[in-house]
């Protein structure tokens, strides 16, 4: 058995849509956005959750599978000139003036007819004058705006004063239950065609999920540091680590911190 290769079936720095799984919560965000999309004025939503719990990789499929024109930024870490400039070079129009003033007014104009939603993740690290330019172009009513950030700090930016005062939407992804974590990792090993390696990982379950607590990230880490030691045991003929078992998954734990020692 390659389990080398089995690892990386679970490696986080894949395409995060190959990992995109539709859990009972993403199906439900997924619904309310589109509802809001589509039945509401334009306003600013915010996806908040856990680190871990799987905003990018459903922003990255929303941003595919949207019927509507969708321009996403996946860390933001820009000043409002640049963001301005780089919605305006979306559009294919040439960038006309310097001051942000008239960037703003010229990308108002181009995109006041349209239905463009404008998605930032790990918008908790957004500046104030990043935070301020958001909230005049929320105004301007010419875009959508989805916010994602992490939950624990989430509250700081809700309660600025350029968003509590303005209509938006909160909505919280949260963790994988039991039977969801388990269904998602066995349709990527049958996926994978590692079928065969399931009644192990299956008798050795709860302790997956007990130590990844739901996380989805961390579930996949978990699983992957976990092949990667048994590949080295069978390399390095340490007998005790060649399968799946108790004692290796606590070790993956520990390389992972999700356990303390």
């Amino acid at each position: 058995m390659d389990y080398q290769l089995l690892a990386q079936v679970f490696e986080e720095e894949k395409n995060p849509l190959d990992h995109f799984y539709k859990n009972h919560n993403v199906v439900q965000i997924e619904s309310k956005m589109l509802q809001i999309l589509q039945n509401s004025h334009k306003q600013l939503l915010f996806l908040i959750g856990e680190a871990g719990v799987g905003k990018s990789a459903f922003l990255n499929y929303f941003a595919i599978s949207a019927e509507s024109n969708t321009i996403k930024f996946d860390v933001p870490f820009f000043e409002p000139v640049d963001f301005v400039k780089t919605l305006i070079k979306q559009s294919n129009v040439e960038v006309e003036g310097n001051s942000l003033v008239e960037l703003i007014e010229q990308v108002t104009e181009i995109y006041k007819e349209s239905d463009t939603i404008v998605i930032v993740d790990e918008a908790q690290l957004l500046s104030h004058s990043m935070i301020e330019t958001i909230r005049i172009l929320a105004d301007s009513k010419a875009f959508w705006f989805v916010l994602a950030m992490h939950k624990h700090e989430s509250q700081k930016l809700l309660n600025e004063p350029q968003f509590t005062s303005r209509p938006h939407k909160v909505l919280e992804m949260g963790k994988l239950s039991f039977d969801e974590a388990k269904g998602f990792v066995h349709s990527n090993l049958n996926r994978g065609e590692f079928e065969y390696i399931w009644p192990s990982i299956e008798k050795n379950f709860k302790l997956f999920y007990k130590l990844s607590k739901g996380n989805f990230r961390d579930l996949k880490k978990l699983l992957h540091t976990t092949f990667l030691l048994i590949n080295f045991a069978l390399q390095s003929g340490k007998s005790k680590f060649t399968q799946v078992n108790k004692r290796v998954i606590m070790m993956a734990a520990i390389e992972n911190g999700l356990l303390d020692v």
